[in-house]
């Protein structure tokens, strides 16, 4: 009898450890934290930044700053310029190859190079370089999104950062990573269409966030993916001061332009 008790505890005990290891990974994943939504996250960023309405009170800015690309050994100059409207032009000055310009009039979105010329892009280029020109780019609205859902906690460029699914609805699908400590985003990943190059992923990681005027913005942005690795740094920030002549198409691009 005392062997069957015995031979009794035994299973009961081992059972009492069966069910507690069965369980505690239940328990586990009942105590952790529900992922913030993607909106509240896109909310969060926003009012960090300043909010919408600090960048509203203004009708253009202009940015310069520094271009470093490491593996070739060079370094560049950077303007870009936008008007609320969607205006958009970007100089890259690098000294032995000279100017890189890229921008859209409202109509026309454009590029020119040394030794390739002046170009009209049209399709997806053309989109990408609208995208670059929005005033607001820096801010979320949810009605240019298809969805947008937070996938995980994951370490990104050594933070920690909720990641987000987004797929636009002009643009594809891509991920952006909000830093969870404080609520800026820190990076994103995507699909871009690059003139000679075709589509590539790019990863873009944002930091050293400074105020301008009311408004933060990521100062350092470092790209990767593509022909090179680009860092640029952003040094000045001007607002309401961009003559509306900068966004006027170059003459060997007008004469691209169809009637």
């Amino acid at each position: 009898m005392r062997s069957a008790r015995h031979s009794a505890a035994a299973i009961a005990s081992a059972a009492l450890f069966a069910l507690t290891v069965a369980t505690s990974p239940l328990a586990a994943q009942a105590a952790t934290p529900a992922l913030p939504t993607a909106k509240s996250l896109m909310d969060k960023h926003d009012a960090a930044i300043g909010g919408r309405a600090a960048l509203a009170k203004y009708s253009s800015v202009k940015q310069t700053g520094a271009m470093n690309i490491p593996a070739a050994g060079l370094d560049a100059s950077i303007e870009i310029f936008k008007e609320k409207s969607g205006m958009f032009l970007q100089k890259i000055i690098i000294g032995p190859i000279g100017e890189i310009a890229q921008g859209f009039d409202g109509k026309t979105a454009w590029g020119m190079q040394p030794q390739v010329g002046a170009m009209v892009l049209e399709g997806e280029q053309a989109r990408e370089m609208k995208a670059q020109g929005e005033f607001f780019g820096n801010f979320h609205d949810m009605a240019n999104y298809k969805s947008a859902e937070t996938v995980e906690l994951v370490d990104f460029e050594g933070r920690k950062c909720y990641k987000v699914k987004l797929a636009r609805l002009a643009g594809g699908e891509g991920f952006e990573f909000f830093d969870a400590a404080t609520g800026l985003t820190a990076g994103a990943i995507r699909e871009i269409d690059v003139p000679g190059q075709g589509k590539i992923s790019q990863t873009s990681v944002f930091s050293d966030y400074k105020e301008f005027g009311g408004v933060k913005i990521p100062t350092k942005i470092a790209q990767r993916g593509g022909q090179f690795d680009v860092t640029v740094n952003i040094t000045a920030v001007e607002y309401d001061k961009v003559d509306p002549s900068t966004f006027v198409l170059p003459d060997a691009v007008k004469s691209l332009v169809k009637p």
